[in-house]
């Protein structure tokens, strides 16, 4: 019994610090940007920003590039690692030739914003510059720019390094990805006869489905029976014919004679007719 209790007890303590070890492996490996207000450094809540919201999709992910002059080889984590055993760095360049590193922009200091169809991220607090403006800190900005074509395949490209200025200078990256694309609305205001068209078919489809009831179940209707006032539209075809021979087929018009009026000679002639009449023979 005693053998059988120790054993549950050992039990019992390796599964809790499995448990223990997987959920702070969990923990630790999260990647996640910490966001900062840039005019006070305090922590942005992340939960309710748009840009980062709308970055989600894409954090953990990781993305490489050579530059033009094949010179430096740039490595891009969003909000994790860019390279492993490079803890909260974000953007690291390391020289082709010369196998140096430096670290351009961490990611528990970082600014996100965003459009439509856009997203972009900033790295700050990276390694100072030695001869370039004025000995400050490197900063990564990374633009996420929608291409519904694109994918993680897509990779990174170094735009360009904007050092030779007195303040401000930046790495600029840009990757395209169908992610960070916005839900476009397809639907447009209707106009006006739009509108007008839609009530008047449903007005003509109340009436006739109305119209069938009543005609059906009210009256006994049957057959083509049940459409409603369907003697009016047995003629409605004639009465469309008679108003288009109304106002388009031109008749060729009658002269009437003209009237001309009566004179006194020939009110007399008609009277002596009519005294001369009992002369004539039977």
């Amino acid at each position: 019994m005693g053998f059988s209790s120790e054993l549950s007890v050992l039990l019992l303590l390796f599964l809790t610090g499995l448990l223990v070890s997987m959920v702070d492996s969990t923990t630790t490996t999260s990647p996640a940007c910490r966001l900062i207000n840039e005019e006070d450094g305090h922590d942005i809540p992340d939960g309710d920003h748009k840009g980062y919201n709308k970055l989600k999709p894409l954090v953990g992910k990781r993305f490489s590039c050579i530059d033009v002059k094949k010179e430096y080889k740039y490595s891009v984590g969003i909000c994790r690692d860019a390279v492993d055993g490079y803890e909260n760095v974000g953007v690291l360049q390391e020289g082709l030739i010369d196998k140096k590193i430096h670290k351009i922009g961490f990611y528990n200091a970082t600014q996100i914003m965003s459009g439509n169809d856009w997203v972009m991220v900033e790295y700050w607090h990276g390694e100072e510059y030695h001869n370039h403006c004025n000995n400050e800190q490197r900063k990564a900005i990374i633009i996420i720019i929608c291409d519904p074509s694109a994918d993680d395949e897509s990779g990174v490209d170094i735009l360009e390094e904007a050092r030779e200025k007195k303040g401000d200078c930046y790495y600029l990256f840009e990757i395209s990805h169908k992610a960070v694309c916005g839900i476009k609305s397809s639907s447009k205001a209707l106009s006006f006869g739009s509108i007008v068209l839609i009530i008047f078919a449903s007005v003509i489809a109340l009436y006739l489905f109305l119209g069938f009831l009543y005609q059906r179940f009210v009256l006994q209707a049957k057959g083509m029976e049940q459409i409603p006032n369907y003697s009016f539209w047995q003629d409605f075809g004639n009465l469309q014919a008679d108003g288009c021979n109304l106002v388009c087929r031109s008749m060729s018009s009658r002269n009437s004679a003209p009237y001309k009026g009566i004179g006194d000679e020939q009110l007399e002639e008609d009277l002596d007719r009519e005294r001369d009449d009992h002369l004539l023979p039977m």
